[in-house]
């Protein structure tokens, strides 16, 4: 098995339009890594405060993937599978939700033993541990992380910091 410090990362990121295909392209990169005989895992973090997408209108939003695990995630995650052959799981879609939901609830069990809670460093630590966490869960060459939304969104800063 790599050890996780052999393993690379790839980011997808757009510009300032959602909506532009950055799965896609994200599942093509994938693909095409896959076609060298490269191991390829693929995670989705989406900067909106829901949880999950399982409850959002899918004409907003789109449909729901369900992974094996059972989670509802992000369409995008089923384009990841079809195109890698990669089984993707309940880890592979975080959303600014879930990041805080974590943080806070770290908080309210004395974790960060009273101190202030932030968004440097206790937020953008969280999303650091959550690529850590699907490196070390399987043995991939690489993995690709997509950012969703866009660039110049507010609410997509913590995940480029």
């Amino acid at each position: 098995m790599r050890s996780h410090s052999d393993t690379r990362f790839i980011f997808v990121t757009g510009g300032v339009v959602s909506a532009l295909g950055k799965g896609i392209a994200a599942a093509s990169i994938g693909r095409l890594l896959v076609a060298r005989g490269l191991r390829v895992t693929i995670q989705k973090f989406d900067p909106y405060i829901n949880l999950d997408p399982g409850t959002m209108s899918p004409f907003q939003h789109g449909e729901v993937f369900v992974t094996e695990d059972g989670a509802e995630t992000d369409l995008d995650l089923g384009h990841y599978e079809r195109f890698t052959g990669a089984n993707t799981t309940r880890g592979s879609n975080v959303t600014t939700g879930a990041i805080y939901d974590t943080v806070i609830r770290r908080e309210r069990r004395g974790d960060y033993l009273g101190k202030t809670v932030q968004v440097i460093p206790h937020i953008t630590d969280e999303i650091k541990q959550r690529i850590r966490l699907v490196a070390e869960a399987q043995d991939v060459d690489f993995v690709i992380t997509e950012i969703g939304g866009t660039v110049g969104d507010i609410e997509s800063l913590p995940y480029l910091e």
